[in-house]
């Protein structure tokens, strides 16, 4: 700029140009008349679902609590939680996987003067890159996008000390066909035309108790029209889950899980074979991790008593 040159503050006009050369998700009202409106065709029914998300999270405290975002896209949930008195907030997003790219969030943190910290560059499968614990993890309408919800639910688990509250909201699909001991999930080749990976309500369940959370809370708000007591009974709805990070021993896993998750789990000082029943043969005695409380450790002696028996009926 040369010398002496005049700079001016950009007019409301300028402003609300600006705004409109994006294509939003989420919509804003940014004060002075300054307003950023979904682009979707299918807004409407959005409005709907964050209406009914946001009355969820109204009834958790965010005060002096440090806030992780993950999928945040524009950052309308981040800049949520830091208007509800988050001490820190921090939006993660892999904006080479968001077809509004970063435009969106950066303008609106400008605008809001939001002192939210931000990394756009971070994908969920990548949360190790990251130091910290959160208070308060928000994974809102992300894992129905995933090849691997499981691997990135482990991520998310990585990032939780003891007292931490994770929400995960999404997609779930009601009446897909089940066994007794078996439940189902729903792949989509083209996302163009269904989401990626939509599980039924069990399923899901399934995974975040796998990854070492404890449901705590669970609400659907219902898409399609078919329903029993107030509750879908088929087809592609939304879930809402409060979930708490958990330690145990966990019954989905007799065998050491993967990705990192065994250091959760009473049995992480056991070796391999002395993880379940289903290691039968083992001359090798079961030991009792001093990790494990009465019940657990009885659970393991009971193991001891019918190895033998076990034994003898495999030969």
């Amino acid at each position: 700029m040369k010398r002496g040159a005049q700079t001016h503050a950009p007019t409301k006009g300028e402003l609300q140009r600006r705004i409109d050369s994006i294509q939003w998700y989420h919509e804003f009202d940014f004060g002075d008349g300054l307003r950023a409106n979904a682009k979707t065709s299918d807004a409407e029914s959005h409005r709907a679902l964050w209406r009914f998300i946001q009355a969820k999270l109204d009834e958790i405290s965010f005060t002096n609590k440090t806030v992780l975002d993950i999928g945040c896209w524009d950052g309308y949930w981040s800049f949520y939680a830091e208007r509800r008195g988050a001490k820190r907030v921090l939006a993660t997003d892999d904006a080479s996987q968001n077809w509004a790219g970063e435009a969106g969030f950066m303008l609106a943190k400008e605008l809001l003067k939001s002192g939210v910290e931000s990394d756009l560059q971070l994908s969920v499968y990548d949360l190790d890159r990251l130091d910290n614990k959160y208070d308060i993890i928000l994974c809102l309408g992300v894992y129905y996008h995933l090849f691997d919800p499981f691997y990135a639910f482990a991520q998310i688990r990585h990032r939780c000390h003891d007292n931490s509250l994770v929400i995960f909201e999404g997609d779930v699909f009601f009446g897909l066909n089940e066994t007794p001991v078996q439940s189902a999930a729903l792949y989509g080749r083209d996302p163009r035309q269904a989401p990626r990976f939509v599980p039924d309500p069990k399923t899901l369940r399934f995974l975040l108790n796998s990854a070492y959370f404890e449901i705590v809370a669970e609400s659907v708000f219902p898409l399609s029209q078919s329903e029993r007591e107030g509750m879908p009974t088929t087809g592609v709805n939304r879930m809402f889950l409060v979930c708490r990070a958990a330690r145990g021993m966990n019954d989905c896993h007799l065998y050491q899980p993967p990705f990192g998750l065994k250091q959760y789990d009473d049995r992480r000082e056991l070796p391999p074979r002395n993880w379940s029943e289903r290691f039968i043969g083992h001359s090798a005695e079961l030991a009792v991790p001093p990790s494990c409380s009465s019940a657990r450790a009885t659970w393991v002696r009971w193991l001891q008593a019918i190895l033998p028996a076990l034994s003898a009926v495999r030969k």
